[in-house]
């Protein structure tokens, strides 16, 4: 069984009440420490690591600045020299700090990561190399995907799923001259490191975002080139699959429920667009769904109902009156909390997202 995170507050109040057990006879020293086992602490954000990370980036906001304000009076070799310099010179004495003081280290590979992706821009520009936008930020997404491995930093992995969003959408948008293929070989990587740190939240939630990116852009570059009557269709047809898909594809348990939300809300975006295209038929259906996953404990799947209401309740704006439509709408969310309250007075199904 994999260890539960509590915060430090919970788990503070854990081993007084379980000391206090102890104490009173009702459990053993044995089963004290056992249970302790069981939790791992839920690593937050304190103050000095926020003091350290603002630190790191307004150091390594300055020495950029310096340099490019600088960077006409300093020769090639010396610009190039100052890059490598600052580039060795900040990793490797976070490097030698690590043990003894870990957070500072940490700070100063971050400015590491900042002016390795700097000096990718600056190089390009000094020896003129024809290198597109894009790819400059592919490149730093592989050096800091590498730092964040060895760091095992959850921050410089977010940092690297952003740098791979502006890659993969500038590549489509920017660019257009082929699909970016390297993230193909990306987000695999991302998901094993991802197991490995054992799904934080927030990095499972953009992995996840910069997936279904790329499977909308892949889906926007070919499938105009083989369907050309409603290709916007087909593509918001695939993506409403994707997420119903999303919704009850069998994933790691601290994987499921932000997979599940984000499948969750694809299925009910491209759904709201879909009842433009189709006639009523899709909405009836659509809505019967909703039904049903609103009786399995499904809150999204309220918001999703609240937004067709409120698409139909802008078509319908000149001949539906305004109030008829707050009514139905009340109605409809006071009979959803009813339908909860009881659930829960019963001890029914748990609601989840």
């Amino acid at each position: 069984m994999s260890k539960k995170e509590i915060t430090k507050k919970q788990f503070v109040f854990l081993e007084h009440e379980l000391k206090y057990l102890e104490t009173g006879g009702i459990i053993s020293k044995k089963d004290q420490e056992k249970i302790l086992n069981s939790y791992d602490v839920r690593v937050g954000l304190n103050f000095i690591t926020i003091l350290l990370a603002i630190g790191a980036l307004l150091l390594g906001l300055g020495i950029l600045t310096f340099v490019a304000s600088n960077w006409i009076y300093i020769s090639k070799g010396g610009k190039l020299l100052i890059i490598i310099a600052c580039l060795i010179g900040v990793n490797f004495t976070g490097v030698k700090w690590q043990k003894r003081f870990p957070k500072t280290a940490r700070s100063l590979h971050y400015v590491g990561i900042l002016i390795f992706g700097a000096g990718i821009f600056l190089i390009e520009q000094m020896f003129n190399i024809s290198i597109n936008f894009n790819s400059s930020f592919l490149l730093w997404a592989i050096g800091a995907i590498f730092i964040g491995h060895y760091l095992k930093d959850i921050a410089i992995l977010l940092f690297t799923s952003v740098l791979l969003f502006i890659y993969l959408n500038g590549s489509i948008f920017l660019d257009e001259t082929s699909y970016p293929l390297a993230i193909l070989v990306f987000l695999p990587a991302l998901y094993v490191l991802l197991k490995k740190f054992d799904y934080p939240k927030l990095l499972t939630f953009l992995i996840n975002a910069l997936a279904i990116n790329t499977i909308s852009l892949f889906l926007i570059e070919f499938i105009p080139k083989f369907i050309f009557h409603k290709s916007d269709t087909v593509i918001l047809a695939t993506l409403f699959i994707l997420g119903i898909v999303l919704v009850y594809i069998r994933v790691p348990s601290k994987l499921q429920r932000t997979t599940h939300i984000q499948g969750h809300l694809l299925h009910g975006i491209t759904a709201i667009f879909l009842t433009f295209e189709f006639s009523l038929w899709f909405p009836l259906a659509y809505f019967i769904f909703l039904l049903y996953l609103i009786h399995k404990g499904s809150l999204t799947s309220i918001v999703i109902i609240c937004s067709l209401i409120f698409r139909y309740y802008l078509d319908s704006f000149d001949f539906l009156p305004k109030s008829l439509t707050f009514i139905i709408g009340g109605m409809i969310l006071i009979g959803f909390g009813f339908f909860f309250e009881k659930q829960r007075k019963k001890g029914g199904d748990r609601i989840e997202e």
